[in-house]
């Protein structure tokens, strides 16, 4: 067994509607003369036209009350694999796979050595991302994420240029296989995979069920995504090296932990 480096973090209408009505007054304009030295005759009572009661018309119907205007809420942040997050405002890490629990809770799976249950998250501008739900390390290296109403884990996985890989599955890929890995801190790097099951030994303890990759990584890329084509296959553990010398990169694989924790990866 050989002694491997943590890849951990560095250091919110009023309208108001008026109805204009109108009352029409109908009525006749007659004129009345005198009927004396007039020279005219008089008319008998029941030749006088009598003028017609006055018509009114109906006042009208009060305006029904508006109905409030629905405030739309923001759509949730998306958060792909590979991007930065913080941890309680100190240690830098990267996001891994999208995940749905049991319970339809959203989040991603990230290192366990990242956090600990119950630490909060945010994102690179402070923003409050969720918490742990749950982190195991060492032995395994494996934890995630709740999210709050206010992000979104996505299943893609940034290449760091501007586009992304969308994530079609988990099948496990084979020694030899191409592989490549996002992180926050040394962005998508590419290789394949040399041994599987490999068992590393950190300054904190042993951790086991490994997969041994010819992928460079550097600090604060733990917990960033490993893919093969559209197929997800686990989150960054730890190395030796870095990019600048071409080092090895361990992935913890992702089916062990849905399994833990009784989660479902998100596809697109």
């Amino acid at each position: 067994m050989r002694r491997r480096k943590h890849l951990f973090g560095s250091k919110c209408f009023a309208a108001r509607a008026v109805v204009g009505g109108t009352t029409l007054l109908a009525s006749l304009l007659i004129a009345v003369g005198s009927a004396h030295g007039s020279g005219l005759p008089t008319p008998a009572l029941s030749e006088v036209p009598v003028p017609p009661a006055a018509v009114v018309a109906p006042a009208p119907a009060p305006p029904e009350p508006a109905a409030p205007v629905a405030q739309a809420r923001p759509a949730p942040r998306a958060i792909p694999g590979g991007e930065q997050y913080v941890i309680s405002d100190k240690e830098l890490c990267s996001t891994g796979f999208a995940v749905t629990a049991a319970n339809g809770q959203g989040g991603f799976v990230s290192a366990g050595h990242c956090g600990e249950r119950g630490d909060a998250v945010q994102n690179p501008d402070g923003a409050a991302i969720g918490t742990f739900a749950a982190s195991n390390f060492p032995g395994t290296d494996y934890g995630w994420v709740v999210t709050n109403e206010r992000f979104a884990a996505t299943p893609m996985v940034s290449r760091h240029n501007g586009t992304a890989v969308a994530v079609h599955g988990d099948a496990p890929a084979s020694i030899g296989a191409p592989v490549c890995m996002s992180g926050r801190a040394s962005g998508w790097h590419c290789g394949t995979i040399t041994a599987v099951n490999q068992t590393v030994e950190y300054d904190q303890g042993l951790v086991s069920g490994l997969t041994a990759t010819s992928v460079c990584s550097d600090g604060g890329d733990s917990g960033g995504a490993f893919v093969s084509g559209d197929q997800a296959q686990g989150i960054v553990s730890g190395g030796i090296g870095d990019c600048a010398s071409d080092g090895t990169t361990y992935f913890q694989p992702v089916g062990p932990i849905l399994t833990a924790y009784g989660l479902t990866l998100r596809t697109s």
